[in-house]
């Protein structure tokens, strides 16, 4: 390139001025300090570095912004040094350009493009020789994509590879925090909170040791959220104000997640009034760095807070609120998932390919009709397969439905009393089955279990909170999840989230029956119930009962003069 000789190609040096120009429209102070890192470098203009710390500039000011909370000019800046690092043909800066734009995309819930921008960072990393570090850096960032459309399987192992490549290349400890982190809320979310703590407490040494405020308080932070799954709400709140503390004492920003899980945490504790403070000030923060999982959750947890302080009013129009970002965020995980997804295809088929080039072909018309013939049998078969599997599923969640209608329909019992026969005469018809012989239980403890269970359902009424699961219900009963799940199973022939919301199909049948009820909406009745959305109550109120909660009510609703 005649650039790097020592001229400069006048289209790329009205190229650059434009870069400058972008500039303009920046805030202005992070703008001057940039622009003052830019005019140093321009005084080198001959240099045969020029561009590299023309991008370079850009992508210092970028972090400056980070740090500040401005993602807005982080997003601008990291556009610029793309567009530099691309025209100069500078792929180590590109990828350093792409990882800062899948963070942004990642902050503000737009997984899709997060991932896209991933998945194209790596395609670069492979043309590198000695890439291990940059792949190790990519992967963190990806892993936590992962973690937010719940793709836990593809986020644990792209944090292993992380840890395994730390162990042979001198990386940065970020990059081993940021595997801590991944690995931890992984856990979590699978249930395991003890192996979630293990992944924190080691985040948290190694943010000590590094002098690390950031990495130290997101520690505490996910530590208070795992204490919060446990319903260890008092360590919740200590571990919160130490936080806050640390904050105070370093003279740092709020951070909205310690807000939110204090204010969870009094929420638990059915103290609204101090519990709303927090919420909203997590809600402020959230909202002004556009992160919507955030708000999502500040919005469902102050819908409950204000219900405890009987402000109904309130209360709905934050159901309302987390419905609609619920609905958002869920089209957004499924578009990154599917894109994914897209990608792997498209990994394997370039394998495919790839392997296939190397064979050593014979006969060529011959062996092409021969791959032909396997192809069209392997998807035929493939596609009877799942024909017969997918039958077999529908056949066998329409007779788990039609148990449930049954046992919904009958409003002369109690659908405690209905569980109970179900769990005899279930234990009739299967007791000479294997999963009897083999159970962990006997079968006076399965059934102490059983009544156990039931009183709790019946007097507690778990279902009504929206992220009960069943790690936090098999605490409050004092059981395993193991004997949990496998009371369910061979009692109710229910898996925790069926047995859930069986008992909140049930409670929305009667408050559609109360006549106190019937000014409220639907949505509303959904909510009252324990349903965390409008989709989620339509599609498990029909499939237990056959018909749409709309219909339901219209056939059964009391009219009051």
């Amino acid at each position: 390139m005649l650039f790097y000789k020592g001229s400069i190609n006048k289209n790329r040096y009205l190229r650059i001025i434009a870069y400058i120009l972008i500039f303009s429209g920046f805030n202005f102070l992070d703008s001057l300090q940039a622009q003052e890192k830019i005019l140093d470098s321009q005084k080198g203009a001959k240099d045969l570095n020029f561009p590299t710390r023309n991008c370079e500039a850009y992508l210092n000011a970028s972090g400056e912004s980070y740090n500040k909370g401005d993602y807005e000019n982080f997003k601008k800046y990291n556009d610029s040094a793309l567009m530099v690092a691309k025209d100069f043909n500078l792929p180590k800066l590109q990828i350093k350009a792409l990882i800062n734009l899948g963070i942004y995309y990642n902050i503000t819930d737009t997984y899709k493009q997060s991932l896209s921008l991933y998945h194209e960072a790596l395609s670069i990393c492979k043309t590198l020789p000695e890439n291990k570090n940059i792949r190790i850096s990519i992967l963190v960032n990806m892993a936590n994509v992962y973690n937010k459309i719940d793709a836990h399987d593809k986020a644990i192992k792209a944090a292993e590879e992380v840890l395994e490549l730390s162990e042979t290349n001198n990386t940065s400890d970020l990059n081993i925090v940021g595997a801590y982190n991944v690995l931890s809320i992984c856990h979590s979310n699978l249930g395991d909170q003890e192996k979630s703590l293990e992944y924190l407490f080691k985040m948290k040494l190694l943010g000590e040791k590094i002098s690390h405020y950031g990495v130290i308080l997101t520690a505490l932070d996910n530590i208070a959220n795992t204490y919060y799954k446990q319903s260890k709400y008092d360590q919740v709140i200590e571990t919160e104000m130490e936080a806050l503390e640390y904050l105070e004492k370093h003279s740092l920003p709020e951070r909205p997640t310690s807000l939110l899980n204090l204010g969870m945490a009094y929420v638990k504790k059915e103290q609204g009034s101090k519990a709303i403070p927090y919420l909203n000030r997590a809600k402020e923060i959230a909202n002004s760095q556009k992160d919507l999982e955030l708000e999502k959750a500040c919005y469902l947890h102050l819908a409950r807070a204000y219900e405890l302080l009987g402000d109904y009013k309130q209360s709905f129009e934050a159901q309302e609120l987390y419905s609609e970002m619920n609905e958002t965020l869920l089209e957004e995980k499924s578009s990154a998932a599917k894109l994914d997804v897209k990608h792997d295809a498209e990994h394997e088929k370039q394998m495919v390919e790839s392997q296939l080039e190397t064979l050593e072909i014979t006969d060529g018309k011959k062996t092409q009709v021969l791959i032909g013939s396997g192809v069209i049998f392997l998807l035929l078969g493939g596609m009877l397969f799942i024909y017969i599997r997918k039958k077999k599923d529908l056949e066998k969640d329409k007779e788990h439905y039609k148990e449930s209608n049954k046992l919904l329909s009958n409003e002369n019992k109690m659908l405690k009393t209905k569980m109970k026969e179900l769990a005899v005469e279930k234990h009739q018809r299967q007791k000479t089955r294997a999963q009897y012989k083999n159970s962990s239980l006997t079968k006076e403890d399965r059934d102490g279990y059983m009544n156990l269970i039931l009183d709790f359902m019946e007097k507690e009424k778990p279902f009504l909170d929206f992220d009960i699961n069943q790690a936090e219900m098999a605490a409050k009963l004092s059981m395993s999840t193991h004997h949990l799940s496998e009371v369910l199973n061979l009692c109710f022939d229910q898996n925790f989230y069926q047995f859930i919301n069986l008992y909140r199909v049930n409670e929305a049948q009667k408050l559609m029956k109360n006549p106190n009820y019937n000014e409220y909406k639907i949505l509303a009745i959904g909510y009252e119930a324990g349903f965390k959305s409008k989709t989620s109550f339509n599609r498990v109120f029909k499939n237990h009962t056959g018909l749409t909660p709309s219909a339901y009510r219209q056939d059964n609703t009391t009219i009051t003069n």
